[in-house]
């Protein structure tokens, strides 16, 4: 009888081991075996049994009854999507009126007319002609967050690690196996679903996707909510008076470009070669602090792709144009030569300024904000521009004894308390007028604002009433005044382009915040 050796048993054990599969292998393995993904059984039911055709598009349909608000779309999306920790492409809120309340999860509508695509200026966002889903292209994003104040649903996430925007791209990946994205899968009541839908029925869109929020005609949002019970039209989102963000940098890019603009123009009309180099260094400050607004700086020299369709493109395009003017003023100021160009150059740069300014202006128009209107931000931009720009020249051309000093410091005066009577009717109006377009904005400014509203009244007595006055009657120290009034002026400037900001209240889903 033959005994077996250490030899046949090793080969035993190698075979066993060969036979042996690792819990992921034999998962892969089952995997490939089956037709569908193992949890297919779960939601096969909440996905399209064919792709989208010509004229047609995934969309996600919400069936409110079956939300329950327990967040675990949420937790799916953050978790299968590698998310950072303070990043959710996916909200849920409440939805409350007389008698009803209701959770509400949102996420992006993949809008047949994407507003973040149409205000992009590095053409960071395409919409895919197959699926209809609106895609943010991370390596061609600036993080200049235009897209975030262009979009009234509150979808894009800006990413400070990283300096971008990003989004919800509907699990795409997943959705071309025929596995549902992570929202669908997770949802323990079948409440997310994908849907297609034919892009024709969104073109005429009339009303919102829900009560109090943003009307559908501006972006023709895909996303259906649906009910068994009505939905009354005076519920609305169960959210806090908030501020949005400052947007710090920005607003000093703002004032100052606007300032600048308004000095060239007061340097034209005055003729003055010192006055156009002050404007052109205000100009050169206040780009200089749009730069810090970027999330990539390295990535603005593609911010004139857009320029086709976005406003900020455009703008930014105009302010190098000024820029490139206000170089040859520079120039024209310290070679002597060139001085038979000066009026050309003022004037050329003033109207520059003027062209910039109104892109400034429809930048802001262009996302249909309720406090952003035309009125009102042609209004303020308008008037920011006209009167720093009659402070600055009062300033410079009282150090210089410019004979126009007096009349521009009375310009300046004038302009001051119009702009600020203005500025209180319209606030005045609205808060009495609780169906006022932005009277959210004017509560937010009258409750959460009480410090700035002081402060701003503090500097309209010195830089209209104190200081213009002692500057009249000491006129042998009229320039130190009249330049502290410029600095109380442009203080008080800053602050209220800050409240541009902060008070930009806006029609959104329920339960979005806009990002800080």
């Amino acid at each position: 009888m033959r005994r077996e050796g250490p030899t046949a048993l090793l080969r035993t054990l190698l075979d066993d081991q060969h036979r042996l599969q690792t819990p992921a292998a034999e998962f892969a393995r089952q995997h490939d075996d089956s037709a569908e993904p193992l949890q297919a059984r779960y939601y096969k039911t909440l996905l399209p049994l064919t792709r989208p055709g010509a004229g047609e598009q995934y969309a996600f349909e919400v069936n409110l009854d079956a939300c329950t608000g327990c967040k675990a779309c949420v937790v799916a999306c953050h978790s299968l999507n590698g998310l950072d920790e303070d990043e959710s492409w996916r909200d849920v809120g409440t939805l409350a009126g007389p008698g009803y309340v209701q959770t509400v999860t949102t996420a992006c509508h993949h809008c047949a007319d994407p507003a973040c695509a149409n205000g992009c200026p590095t053409l960071a966002y395409e919409k895919d002609a197959a699926t209809g889903i609106v895609r943010h292209l991370d390596d061609q994003c600036m993080g200049c967050s235009y897209c975030i104040l262009k979009c009234p649903y509150d979808v894009p996430k800006f990413n400070v690690k990283r300096g971008i925007v990003r989004k919800c791209d509907m699990c795409q990946s997943r959705l071309a196996e025929g596995e549902a994205p992570a929202c669908v899968q997770a949802c323990p009541n079948g409440a997310i679903a994908i849907r297609v839908v034919k892009t024709a029925d969104l073109a005429s869109p009339a009303g919102a996707l829900l009560p109090g929020v943003f009307p559908s005609d501006y972006t023709l949002p895909s996303t259906r909510y649906v009910s068994a019970r009505p939905v009354p039209q005076d519920a609305r989102g169960m959210d806090d008076l908030r501020e949005d963000h400052a947007h710090q940098p920005l607003a000093m890019m703002l004032v100052l470009t606007q300032m600048a603009a308004g000095a060239f123009l007061f340097a034209a009309l005055g003729n003055d070669l010192r006055l156009g180099v002050v404007a052109a260094a205000l100009l050169f400050a206040g780009l200089g602090a749009a730069v810090l607004h970027l999330g990539r700086p390295s990535k603005m020299w593609k911010a004139f792709l857009g320029w086709r369709k976005s406003w900020l493109s455009r703008e930014i395009i105009a302010f190098n144009g000024m820029a490139g003017l206000a170089t040859g003023v520079g120039a024209v100021a310290f070679v002597p030569v060139l001085a038979p160009f000066a009026p050309l150059l003022l004037w050329g740069t003033a109207a520059a300024g003027a062209v910039a300014v109104f892109t400034s202006i429809m930048v802001y128009v262009d996302t249909r904000r309720p406090f952003w209107s035309m009125e009102l931000t042609s209004g303020k931009f308008a008037g920011t521009a006209l009167l720093l720009g009659a402070a600055t020249a009062a300033a410079t051309w009282a150090w210089s004894a410019h004979p126009a000093a007096h009349a521009a410091a009375l310009a300046a005066w004038g302009l001051r308390l119009t702009l600020s009577a203005w500025e209180q009717w319209k606030l005045r109006a609205a808060l009495r007028d609780s169906s006022s377009t932005w009277h959210r904005s004017a509560l937010i400014m009258t409750r959460l604002q009480t410090d700035w509203n002081r402060d701003r009244r503090l500097l309209l007595l010195l830089s209209g009433g104190v200081l213009p006055v002692c500057a009249l009657l000491l006129p042998a120290i009229a320039a130190p005044l009249l330049t502290l009034s410029l600095l109380a002026t442009l203080a008080s400037q800053l602050m209220e382009r800050r409240q541009f900001f902060t008070a930009a209240a806006a029609p959104h889903m329920p339960g979005c915040r806009p990002a800080a």
